[in-house]
């Protein structure tokens, strides 16, 4: 039977070009492996081996990490630079005050003020009628 995976938010979506990895994906491992492999092979003539192997696990970590990193909807570049400026940066605060049940308390205020209106208009027309009974009698 075929399958078919339906994200449940539509945002979260990304289309799959090779190997179920997205264009950002294929662009940073080809990248990697466009600079590594020749390094690798290369660099053994010039370097040790365990050297240039450490040299390539250096270049090619933060290059994949750019590619398959997202955390809270922010890629690997967009996720560094905040941490930069949340650890490096002083903090500006600002300090703002707002009441936490004001809308609440202007609505309740309000309609206290139309049961009293009410009840004052309930007894003044109470009042009027009773003087009318009183007067008729």
């Amino acid at each position: 039977m075929i399958e078919i995976r339906i994200p449940k938010e539509i945002k979260n979506y990304r289309e799959k070009l090779f190997f179920g990895l997205t264009l950002r994906q294929c662009i940073c491992a080809g990248v990697a492996l466009l600079i590594c492999v020749p390094l690798y092979i290369f660099g053994r003539n010039f370097i040790p081996q365990e050297m240039v192997s450490w040299l390539v696990i250096l270049i090619a970590a933060p290059l994949m990490l750019a590619g398959f990193f997202k955390y809270n909807d922010m890629f690997f570049e967009q996720f560094a630079v905040e941490f930069f400026y949340f650890y490096f940066f002083p903090q500006k605060r600002v300090y703002s005050y707002e009441p936490v049940f004001a809308d609440l308390r202007k609505k309740y205020i309000a309609e206290e003020l139309q049961e009293e209106i009410a009840a004052k208009e309930e007894k003044s027309v109470i009042k009027r009628l009773s003087k009318k009974l009183w007067k008729s009698r």
